[in-house]
């Protein structure tokens, strides 16, 4: 044996491979196929990445509906877009001007754009700029608006930036001077998809006829994803148009069910037999919510006659007047009766009624009216307005701050405001301070008295102590 192993150790061993036709072809073919599945995997993966791409520029994958608070900005000086067509300045009153875009030209009007009045609801409509865009909904229902132009919130290519616009606001009228994509509002250069994300983390940019840096706004997903998000006051459904929706429990409303239903009567500080009360909603639009809501908040209403000496803090009726058939006691406590002013430092001039009694048809109305408690998306506004107000007859008209005109403080075709709020958004306006405004109207100036406040003039406490809040629940 040991001889047998030297001899194989000492011989030469050389290892033959033969290669036959067969094993030539299995190489060919599995390089073939290697290579087959390399293109193949690479085309799956771009594929599905331009799959991802395309639903992420529709919104696919982020929410659809967008709760927007714009916070408490104010342009004095918007150019607003008015239906009548014009072909030159003449054609147009004397605070509006004639501008042409494209094809048709129409008069604008320079106003006072408070941008909480744009708040609320927007949904996913189109992709613009490679980005979902949103469009503003009704403000009552949450639809989509029937005859109001509504504001949009898109992606600008131009400045690489999310802005808010409107199709019938311009920054400026003169050419070269308008605004990348027309914008009112805009974020700081960006490329990232989520609105909702946006909003916390960078600050904005407000256009108040100059550009105001470091501004917030909130933008919040009006989605529910389970029952917690509906903080277990309602349950996470789905909903046509967005993912999923809280429903509220009876006692519950908000987008979240986050509160408690409104009192449904209140009343004056001044006067407890003023009460308001709550507007109802005869059809509750298919939900739990039986009255009116606007702006996500209730409605309240009176009717009334004569000056609503009741709900205004400055002059009071002389000794033979009335109102509600309630003789008012002119010596009631300073704390809650209005004080007298005989003054013009006062600020007893530019009086709400001064101005609107120069109107025959104001006359005629003020014989009978409804007063108007509503929410405009940061202030509550108490207004004199038609007494034919049903809830019926506000759903049909399409309510929107801006655009009737709730406040701008232009002239006497808007001045249906009386007293207005505090900042706030407190779900009823029980316990929020009020405030009369006074030299607010730009009719008047040039006159004897100087103007120069803010875009609301001077705000007149209607009680005495701040916190004090001017309306009260009347509980039964």
């Amino acid at each position: 044996f040991s001889r047998r192993m030297k001899v194989a150790a000492n011989q030469e061993n050389v290892l033959h491979c033969s290669s036959s036709h067969g094993a030539r072809r299995i190489r060919k073919w599995s390089k073939r196929f290697i290579r087959g599945m390399y293109f193949l995997t690479a085309i799956v993966l771009l594929s599905c990445l331009t799959f991802i791409t395309i639903e992420q520029t529709r919104g696919a994958y982020g929410c659809r509906s967008l709760l927007v608070n714009l916070g408490d900005g104010l342009w004095e000086n918007a150019w607003v877009q008015l239906d009548k067509q014009c072909s030159v300045d003449d054609d147009c009153n004397s605070n509006q001007r004639c501008y042409r875009e494209k094809k048709e030209a129409f008069c604008y009007e320079n106003r006072l754009l408070i941008y909480s009045h744009f708040n609320g609801y927007y949904n996913h409509k189109d992709t613009k700029g490679e980005r979902p865009s949103y469009e503003e909904m009704n403000k009552e229902s949450g639809d989509p608006f029937k005859t109001t132009d509504p504001a949009e919130l898109m992606y600008c290519r131009e400045i690489e930036s999310w802005v808010f616009r409107h199709p019938k606001i311009r920054s400026s009228l003169d050419i070269g001077e308008e605004h990348e994509c027309n914008w009112l509002l805009r974020s700081d250069e960006t490329d990232d998809f989520d609105l909702v994300e946006l909003s916390t983390t960078e600050n904005w940019f407000l256009w108040k006829g100059e550009i105001k840096q470091d501004y917030k706004i909130k933008v919040r997903c009006a989605e529910c994803a389970n029952d917690s998000d509906c903080n277990y006051f309602g349950k996470c459904v789905s909903e046509t148009d967005v993912d999923q929706k809280c429903e509220c429990f009876p006692g519950r409303f908000g987008v979240f069910c986050e509160n408690e239903m409104p009192c449904e009567v209140i009343r004056s500080e001044k006067d407890r037999n003023t009460t308001l009360k709550i507007v109802k909603d005869l059809d509750k639009d298919g939900d739990n919510i039986d009255f009116v809501s606007l702006y996500g908040h209730p409605m309240y209403v009176a009717n009334m006659k004569g000056k609503p000496y009741s709900v205004m803090r400055d002059g009071y009726p002389g000794e033979s007047d009335q109102y509600f058939e309630v003789e008012y006691p002119v010596n009631t406590s300073i704390a809650v009766a209005p004080h007298k002013h005989e003054s013009p430092d006062d600020y007893q001039d530019d009086d709400f009624f001064e101005i609107n009694n120069k109107s025959v048809a104001f006359q005629q109305l003020v014989t009978n009216y409804t007063f108007l408690l509503r929410y405009t998306g940061r202030r509550w506004y108490g207004q004199i307005v038609d007494p034919s107000l049903s809830g019926e007859s506000f759903k049909e008209e399409e309510y929107h701050a801006f655009w009737q005109n709730s406040f701008s403080g232009l002239g006497q075709e808007d001045n249906s405001t009386l007293i207005i709020s505090e900042i706030t958004s407190k779900v009823s306006p029980v316990e929020v301070d009020f405030f009369e405004m006074r030299r607010r109207n730009k009719v008047f100036e040039g006159g004897l008295y100087d103007y120069d406040y803010s875009p609301y003039g001077v705000m007149i406490p209607l009680v005495a102590h701040d916190g004090g809040g001017f309306f009260h629940c009347n509980k039964p």
